[in-house]
């Protein structure tokens, strides 16, 4: 299940306010996050890793959000995609004992302000690597 989260008085900035990809197999957790951040984010939710793997094809993602634990399974392949076409994210994740090379974690339970703090780490690192435009990648990965 696909949702985008946006509403009527936010539409005249949407192409200027970054897009949060939210994956997270929990309704609750995507509507919570798409409250606290549709002020300064355009976000969009996927419950499956199929959701996920669609959107990043199709949409131009700034950031995302990833469950570690998808009941669908296929968080990894996300993650690995996201990767390849240079998406910063971090993951989310109630299982306090797995550990995580090189991305930023957001353990459940969080605290909001938390969501934010890590958006903008996430965001704010990618931009000292430099990575080949997401445009030309796009098109060799096209069938």
């Amino acid at each position: 299940m696909l949702i985008q989260l946006s509403t009527a008085r936010f539409l005249a900035s949407e192409a200027m306010r970054p897009c949060v990809l939210v994956v997270d197999d929990e309704t609750i957790i995507c509507e919570l996050l798409g409250l606290v951040l549709e002020e300064d984010y355009q976000v969009i939710c996927a419950s499956t890793s199929n959701d996920a793997l669609r959107v990043l094809a199709e949409q131009n993602i700034d950031v995302m959000l990833l469950d570690y634990h998808l009941r669908s399974g296929g968080a990894v392949e996300v993650a690995r995609r996201a990767n390849e076409i240079g998406i910063p994210m971090a993951w989310m994740t109630g299982d306090h004992a797995v550990e995580f090379d090189s991305h930023r974690v957001l353990l459940k339970p969080f605290h909001i302000d938390r969501v934010s703090e890590t958006l903008a780490e996430v965001r704010s690192s990618a931009r000292l690597v430099i990575k080949p435009p997401r445009l030309a990648l796009a098109a060799v990965a096209a069938p």
